[in-house]
Parts: C-alpha cells; sequence; structure tokens
C-alpha cells in the first residue's frame, strides 16, 4: 500500500480471495499517519489552492 501496489495486487500475494479481500484489506492494512496527512494536504490544496509556506508538523523531529 505505502508503495502505491494496486489492491489487487496486495490481494493476489497475499493470498486473500476476491469475496473476502475488502474484509481483510481492512482489517490488516493500516494507513500511516504519514499518508494521511499527506492526503489532507492534497485535497485542502484541490479545494483552496497550494498554500504559500509549507506546514510545520509538530510531531516531525528537528534536525540541526
Amino acid at each position: 500500500m505505502l508503495l502505491g501496489v494496486p489492491d489487487r495486487v496486495i490481494d493476489q500475494i497475499m493470498g486473500w480471495e476476491p469475496g473476502t479481500s475488502a474484509r481483510m484489506r481492512a482489517r490488516y492494512l493500516h494507513v500511516p499517519d504519514a499518508m494521511l496527512k499527506d492526503v489532507a494536504r492534497k485535497i485542502a490544496s484541490a479545494i483552496w489552492g497550494p498554500q504559500e509556506t509549507p506546514p510545520v508538523d509538530k510531531n516531525q523531529d528537528n534536525e540541526g
């Protein structure tokens, strides 16, 4: 999922049957916070346009 692999390919790799694959994905594939934030930024950009300054992620480690 993190690599953008299509659901159908994931289902086949995991051996999930077509009738139960959606339920198995919901149970075993967890969406990381970074992915959710990225989608939220894309939606915000589509609705309100790109931000002039990048948002500060309070959970991000400060380097340097």
